[in-house]
């Protein structure tokens, strides 16, 4: 990525919140390229423009990829952030761990612990991808469906590392949507 461009960005989880983050993300500028398992889900997004299953009726931007294949999904991702359920969390981290490009970051806005074990996610995405990975969470009251529209929103990015929960938060704010490092 050069100083002046704007992060590629792979999000991992095709329902509602994702396809939202996404399209809001590949609104402002961003490659985003949209990751899910269904195939009937992406094949509609990419033949409608729109997630008839998660979001019918609200389009997405033009410029939004979809797809089911994660090698396709990560490639020269800048930043990738993880939008799967909390039961899919860890599987989904080390599905992506062997795509990563060196450098790039892991958010997440996926909510809960880890299912059996009730830890943090954080402790879960530390022990699977290292502590070398930038890492950071996207957390606060929001509806998919909004966000989707364009309408007002405002949550928070919390990491350890000052400079990657600032890049997370530059590619989500907007005009609509305010996101600020806690």
């Amino acid at each position: 990525m050069t100083q002046s461009a704007k992060p590629a960005v792979a999000v991992l989880g095709a329902g509602s919140w994702g396809t939202a983050l996404a399209a809001l993300i590949a609104r402002h500028g961003h490659r985003t390229v949209l990751w899910g398992r269904d195939a009937a889900t992406i094949a509609a997004i990419e033949a409608t423009g729109e997630n008839p299953r998660y979001l019918p009726g609200i389009p997405l931007p033009g410029n939004l990829r979809a797809t089911t294949a994660l090698p396709e999904a990560m490639a020269d991702a800048d930043l990738v952030l993880v939008v799967v359920p909390s039961h899919a969390f860890a599987e989904t981290l080390r599905a992506l761990a062997p795509w990563r490009e060196p450098g790039a970051g892991v958010a997440w806005a996926t909510k809960g612990f880890e299912p059996g074990s009730g830890r943090f996610l954080h402790e879960v995405a530390g022990e699977v991808l290292g502590d070398e990975v930038p890492l950071a969470v996207v957390t606060g009251p929001s509806f998919a469906k909004e966000v989707a529209q364009g309408l007002p929103t405002a949550l928070t990015v919390h990491s350890d590392d000052a400079g990657f929960g600032q890049q997370v938060a530059d590619v989500l704010h907007g005009p609509a949507f305010r996101a600020y490092t806690g």
